[in-house]
């Protein structure tokens, strides 16, 4: 098992842009994932308008992700022109299906469709068992991804890694953090085999709700010997 990316979700006002370049120089793997949540912004780990453009023109990284949250992630579903603007300069797109009370306010079928429609972005989906429905569509668009995270950001692990699903690019989230991510790393590549895969974390990786740099860095540091 590689790891493609170790994604660290949920910088915000707290943090600069300067410090996430100066991470990325020494561990150029990471991906840095902002969620967006216009209902949201300005709060801890949904960063305000004026932040994510300071990251969006200044952020010198090669791996930058955003999760569409509660109503960004509802007007993408229903192609709204102005989501599309934000998404701008983020190849990978998380769709947050089990998170912002979308359940039921949102047509699945119209949702593969903006998926086919921007395959300038690799779409992820935050996936469960519940998402089954999705698989055989998924199956056939090349820029989309399945994000194991029964938690759904909440930072519980789970019983047991599954086994990457045939057809789909997979990644890994619950839990990880500092004190478990080398075991969790382990556990996960006797899971994965011989696969390509990437890891996900946010609330490992805060104290006291806030965006924690060093326990940042103790993640990278830990997983870089994984990392392709």
């Amino acid at each position: 098992m590689k790891l493609k990316y170790v994604a660290i979700t949920g910088a915000d006002d707290g943090v600069t842009v300067e410090d996430l370049n100066a991470l990325q120089k020494e561990y150029p793997f990471v991906e840095w994932a902002l969620l967006y949540m216009p209902e949201r912004a300005g709060e801890k780990r949904f960063p305000a308008a004026k932040w994510l453009k300071d990251f969006s023109a200044n952020y010198k990284g090669a791996h930058r992700a955003m999760h569409l949250c509660g109503g960004a992630f509802l007007n993408f579903a229903a192609g709204k022109p102005e989501i599309l603007n934000v998404m701008k300069g983020f190849r990978r797109i998380q769709l947050n299906l089990g998170f912002g009370n979308v359940e039921g306010k949102y047509d699945p079928q119209k949702l593969i469709e903006q998926i086919i429609a921007h395959p300038e972005h690799e779409f992820v989906i935050q996936y469960t068992d519940k998402r089954k429905n999705l698989l055989p569509a998924l199956a056939k668009i090349p820029n989309h991804a399945l994000l194991f995270d029964g938690s759904a950001g909440a930072g519980v692990l789970p019983g047991g890694w599954p086994s990457p699903l045939a057809g789909h690019f997979c990644g890994y989230a619950g839990g990880l953090k500092p004190e478990n991510v080398k075991d969790n790393i382990e556990k996960i590549a006797k899971a994965a085999g011989d696969y390509q895969t990437w890891i996900d974390m946010e609330s490992g990786v805060r104290t006291n709700d806030n965006f924690d740099l060093d326990k940042v860095r103790q993640v990278l540091s830990i997983a870089r010997p994984w990392v392709l």
